[in-house]
């Protein structure tokens, strides 16, 4: 599994620049069977990047749309059946939607309106969708947001923190911008003997939870947590959960898991300063706070 990581991501950052460590924390995303959204300003690839993660996954059914305030239902969820109505029932036909797909990039996810943002918690959370009287079962494994801005109305902090993994994505140093000049833009591929199949995501599933965590490595993830959290004591967004904890906890072990260890070590420690703020102010602080714990 390690190697073929390896070669996974060796291809998805081909003609990219100075992209490897959002691809690296994307693709754990997508093993670990949590959400991502991508932050960042026009420009930055944000889009490129989801749809090369897109690819990853052999066999997989692929949804993708760029939400405004004026997304409906039928857009995300597919339209009603007219069959359906004509019986009375309300039903969509979901085939090709959100619905039946096991990947989905939503582009400027934080425009989601209330009309549609009820059924996304529940496909998100429950990994289930109210079609009418059935509740369906969704093959979802990962939903990929990206968006230029944060979300600002308090009905999306529960949309927001749905995404373990909050990754900025800014513009490249100013000391590649001459790779920009060279650019390849030949389309991307991804061997199929590479891609990562449904079954090796389900074995990751029920495998990882035999990765060990040593005490020592708690004591430096409850220094981290706790500083952290005293260091936004006056912001109660920054207040990490319980939940938060659990899904923590199973991406550290995912992690050591396809690098072929039994056991989380320091280097899966520094996934923390991608899951633990919620306002990126407070970004820079953690990534210093854990830098100092680890160096200890």
């Amino acid at each position: 599994m390690k190697e073929k990581i390896s070669k996974l991501l060796e291809c998805l950052n081909k003609g990219l620049i100075d992209k490897e460590k959002t691809m690296k924390i994307g693709l754990l995303t997508l093993l670990a069977r949590e959400n991502i959204v991508l932050l960042g300003p026009p420009g930055t690839a944000k889009s490129e990047i989801a749809r090369r993660l897109s690819q990853t996954i052999a066999g997989g059914s692929y949804f993708e749309y760029l939400l405004t305030k004026y997304t409906t239902p039928e857009e995300l969820f597919g339209p009603l059946s007219i069959t359906s109505l004509k019986n009375d029932e309300f039903r969509r036909n979901t085939d090709g939607y959100m619905p039946t797909s096991t990947l989905v990039f939503l582009d400027e996810v934080f425009k989601a309106n209330s009309s549609i943002l009820n059924a996304l918690l529940t496909i998100i959370n429950e990994k289930k969708y109210h079609n009418g009287k059935e509740k369906m079962d969704v093959p979802l494994i990962s939903l990929i947001g990206a968006s230029n801005e944060y979300p600002e109305s308090s009905e999306l902090e529960a949309l927001y923190d749905r995404f373990l993994i909050k990754k900025e994505v800014g513009y490249i140093n100013e000391n590649k911008r001459d790779k920009l000049l060279d650019f390849d833009d030949s389309d991307f591929f991804i061997p199929e003997e590479i891609k990562i199949t449904i079954e090796e995501i389900e074995k990751i599933q029920k495998e990882y939870k035999s990765v060990k965590i040593s005490s020592e490595i708690v004591k430096t993830l409850k220094n981290i947590i706790r500083k952290y959290e005293n260091k936004t004591k006056d912001d109660e967004k920054e207040r990490v959960s319980d939940r938060k904890m659990v899904k923590i906890s199973k991406l550290l072990k995912v992690s050591a898991y396809t690098n072929g260890r039994n056991e989380v070590n320091i280097s899966d420690v520094f996934l923390l300063k991608d899951c633990l703020w919620n306002d990126a102010k407070y970004s820079y602080d953690l990534v210093e706070m854990i830098d100092k714990e680890v160096k200890k």
